[in-house]
């Protein structure tokens, strides 16, 4: 089998990054890659609590080099592009990252309590944790006086000034892919429990160490007195967790946690967020560890909608980097209502320009430094559904309002597909394997197309 696809990206970093000693003052510099400017200065200042954010950022750069699962067609090179996506917002910085086999996703919150200093500039940008980097942070003490600078005063992109570092890296489809799928799983999960951080290490010790990466590892957190439990069996109140040892991850940052959050979300996707004063480290596991994020296949009719409505268009205006947008301020600013606020939302996650917060229960404004044009292109059931459109091989037989009844020709068998109160159904053998539970076929996503194509035309 080949190896997983990758694309190729260009990152441009004005200098490596490292922990550097200036006027014997240790000063964390993160070289950036592309964002709002050329290599925009975010951040300038120094850490409040350098050991405990030192742990965390390494937690989040340990993250996006690990693989929990281990299919023989991955490759090691993958391994190189393990480079975290930081936001500035003007209050806080967010790193955001995917491990290696994307099952996993992480987001690091360094709060206004966590730093003090200057804000340069806000956007979005890539990170290189280089080992370096990673080697001094480790040895970062709580006693010294840590800055951290996002960027460096006085460095331009000017390749002939050879102060530039060019990085070729081949950026795994599956991130890029995982960042579009991801924050519409958090957007419907549900706070389930909240423990402290000695009974989710009390948990994590009675795990084995190969359910790491387990295919079928199915389990389930209960409650057991004031604290958790795995189990086997569901029950009512019960998160669903596929290979739990995937939490191991967590136990060397769980000493800076004082509470932890659990979150439960569709078809056995959790949350889990670690809580210390003056940050927040989240850590989302997709329902098994053999199913990455960037497979799932959610948000293929969000993709498939079209962004030109006048809502849309006011709403990205209404963007700022905001660290939180609250739907109801942007519903009566825009003269709508708030389910069409979140559905607009949930389509510019899409596009990669808004994050999901668990924490505020509300999306924030992100950029993502990737070619966004290129998300239709890698997804292999809609460049199908397409085509089923461009072949003419969709056949409406009625319609009422949103109520569709289709027929679509597939591969030597016509498919029946049934949409009701917003219910998708089809007759294919891809459907019955996966119910709903990763996104629609492209015999469905075909019928979403016309069925969208035809509104936009009476619409026009």
């Amino acid at each position: 089998m080949a190896a997983s696809a990758t694309v190729n990206m260009k990152y441009l970093y004005a200098f490596p990054s490292a922990l550097d000693t200036e006027n014997e003052k240790p000063s964390l510099r993160l070289a950036t890659s592309g964002g709002a400017e050329q290599f925009p200065h975010f951040f300038r200042g120094r850490m409040t609590q350098p050991r405990r954010t030192s742990d965390m950022l390494l937690a989040c750069s340990l993250v996006s080099r690990t693989r929990f699962y281990h299919p023989g067609e991955l490759r090691e090179r993958l391994l190189a592009a393990a480079d975290p996506v930081v936001t500035s917002g003007g209050e806080r910085l967010r790193f955001e990252a995917f491990s290696v086999c994307c099952g996993a996703y992480c987001r690091l919150d360094l709060n206004p309590e966590a730093i003090d200093g200057d804000w340069l500039g806000r956007g979005t940008t890539n990170v290189d944790f280089n080992p370096p980097m990673r080697a001094a942070l480790a040895g970062v003490l709580n006693s010294e006086s840590v800055g951290l600078n996002v960027g460096a005063d006085g460095v331009e992109l000017e390749r002939s000034s050879g102060s530039v570092v060019e990085k070729k890296v081949k950026l795994p489809v599956r991130w890029l892919k995982g960042f579009v799928e991801v924050q519409l799983y958090q957007a419907r999960m549900k706070p389930a429990f909240e423990i402290t951080a000695a009974e989710l290490r009390r948990l994590l010790s009675s795990i084995p160490q190969h359910q790491t990466w387990q295919k079928g590892a199915e389990s389930f957190i209960v409650p057991a007195g004031k604290g958790i439990r795995l189990s086997q069996r569901e029950t009512a109140n019960s998160v669903r967790i596929g290979a739990p040892g995937r939490l191991k991850i967590l136990e060397d940052v769980l000493r800076h946690a004082q509470t932890v959050r659990i979150y439960a979300g569709p078809d056995g996707v959790s949350g889990w967020e670690l809580v210390s004063p003056e940050c927040s480290f989240h850590f989302v596991l997709s329902p098994d560890a053999s199913r990455g994020f960037s497979g799932e296949g959610q948000a293929l009719s969000q993709i498939t909608a079209s962004d030109s409505n006048e809502n849309i268009a006011k709403l990205r205006a209404q963007l700022q980097w905001q660290a939180k947008i609250d739907p109801e301020v942007l519903a009566k600013s825009l003269g709508t209502d708030k389910d069409s606020i979140l559905s607009s939302l949930s389509l510019l996650g899409t596009r990669g320009l808004v994050g999901y917060d668990l924490t505020e229960g509300k999306y924030f404004h992100r950029e993502l430094p990737f070619d966004l044009a290129m998300v239709e292109d890698l997804q292999p059931r809609l460049l199908k559904a397409r085509k089923l459109v461009q072949e003419k091989a969709v056949r409406i037989a009625t319609r009422k309002g949103d109520d569709i009844d289709a027929y679509v020709k597939g591969d030597g068998a016509e498919h029946r597909v049934l949409i009701c109160d917003g219910d998708s159904k089809c007759t294919c053998p891809w459907y019955s394997k996966h119910p709903g539970e990763r996104g629609p076929c492209s015999h469905i996503l075909a019928v979403d197309i016309i069925s969208s194509d035809d509104q936009q035309a009476l619409v026009n």
